[in-house]
């Protein structure tokens, strides 16, 4: 019971890819996980800063990050693989949205990247079994 609880507060809100918490969110811009039911992806840190967080099990689906060159280490994983990678975004922009896709070349599980352009607002949907998955929408 207490580590499904524990479940229902991890990713509350994106986690911190960057020391300075007196950075606006305007000023930031997030890195989030795509939902996607056979791949897991979860975001362990951004350049020298941990994002792994011990209530969901290092499965961070979402960081805010401070413009320019960036660094998302990651461990993606299905129900028969498990790896780790980097992600390189190279000009990261206040206000935008860069969504990770998880694929398989075969072999190893691979992660890409998207622009999804400057938004107002994104939202996830927060898995919290044995209940529906919970919209949780993080501002600038």
């Amino acid at each position: 019971m207490l580590v499904a609880g524990c479940s229902h507060f991890a990713g509350r809100r994106p986690l911190l890819g960057y020391s300075d918490k007196g950075v606006q969110h305007a000023d930031t811009a997030i890195v989030a996980c795509a939902e996607q039911l056979q791949y897991v992806c979860g975001i362990t840190g951004v350049n020298q800063i941990s994002t792994w967080e011990k209530f969901n099990g290092g499965k961070t689906p979402w960081v805010r990050v401070l413009p320019g060159r960036q660094v998302i280490r990651m461990t993606l994983s299905n129900s028969r693989q498990l790896n780790r990678q980097d992600v390189i975004i190279d000009n990261v922009q206040a206000g935008h949205v860069y969504r990770i896709d998880v694929g398989s070349s075969g072999t190893l599980l691979t992660a890409t990247y998207t622009d999804l352009g400057k938004l107002d607002s994104y939202t996830i949907h927060m898995p919290r079994f044995p209940l529906e998955p919970k919209a949780i929408t993080a501002s600038f």
